[in-house]
């Protein structure tokens, strides 16, 4: 009677353990393909001008698109945002026409160029098309691309700018300029204060020193990021001051500013 207890409690002790470690492995462990899943990852893709077939057999203009790819929770959403996005940097070139994916885009460039060809043989100018993306941010609140570009369709000169791309990647959503910002007034009046020290303006008009900000009033531009270190304001050519002057670069020091920032 005394062993038959025993094993009795032994048994029962047995089968509480085996309980208690299943519970466990079923709280802890996770499928690797969901995980996969839900962790955002960025790749690269390209198109590249020798990969069309009238370019086989014609000199076609340089086109080289390198661009991020998601990856993971709300990709297909993301990536769909950064895709129309990086269309319009080529449905702004004069003969344009609207394109629904990059690769058509892509397509027309190099269609437009033969078109400019037939109409001006004797021309020694070519088209290019030159795209670069980077990652700059990518946290569990941000994510941010940094994208380069640069269009030559035969003018004086080609047209070259920086721009960020900036994401909700809780949600997929695109963030605004204003949504980057707790204060986005406070943060405008620190900036301009950095930027009149930048460029040496000393007199009370924005626009003494050859930049042209409308009514004369300090803006912030249309191109911001912010980084784990730094804010970085962008203006491209044309937009503060003339394409002589270039690009205009402001790094602001996180620390000075994160009161007004949401990020």
């Amino acid at each position: 009677m005394k062993n038959l207890f025993s094993f009795s409690i032994l048994l029962l002790l047995l089968v509480t353990a085996c309980k208690n470690d299943t519970e466990k492995k079923i709280e802890t462990s996770e499928d690797p393909k969901t995980s996969e899943i839900k962790t955002l990852q960025l790749t690269t893709g390209t198109i590249e001008a020798n990969q069309f077939e009238i370019c086989q057999e014609n000199d076609c203009p340089k086109v080289e698109l390198n661009y991020l790819v998601a990856k993971g929770e709300h990709s297909e959403k993301i990536n769909q945002q950064n895709e129309a996005y990086l269309i319009e940097i080529f449905n702004s070139t004069p003969d344009s026409s609207s394109a629904e994916t990059l690769d058509e885009a892509a397509k027309k460039f190099i269609k437009e160029y033969f078109n400019f060809k037939n109409e001006f043989p004797e021309s020694p100018a070519t088209y290019e098309a030159e795209v670069t993306q980077e990652e700059l941010v990518k946290n569990d609140s941000l994510l941010a691309y940094k994208t380069k570009f640069y269009l030559f369709t035969g003018g004086a000169h080609g047209y070259g700018a920086t721009r960020f791309l900036n994401f909700n990647p809780k949600t997929g959503n695109r963030l605004t300029n204003a949504q980057l910002f707790s204060d986005e007034a406070a943060f405008t009046e620190f900036a301009e204060q950095k930027f009149r020290v930048q460029y040496e303006i000393t007199s009370e008009s924005i626009n003494s020193k050859g930049f042209f900000f409308k009514d004369d009033v300090y803006k912030l531009p249309e191109n911001i990021a912010i980084t784990n270190d730094e804010v970085i304001l962008i203006y491209n050519p044309y937009e503060a001051a003339s394409y002589a002057q270039g690009q205009l670069e402001l790094v602001i020091n996180k620390t000075e500013v994160e009161q007004f920032l949401n990020y």
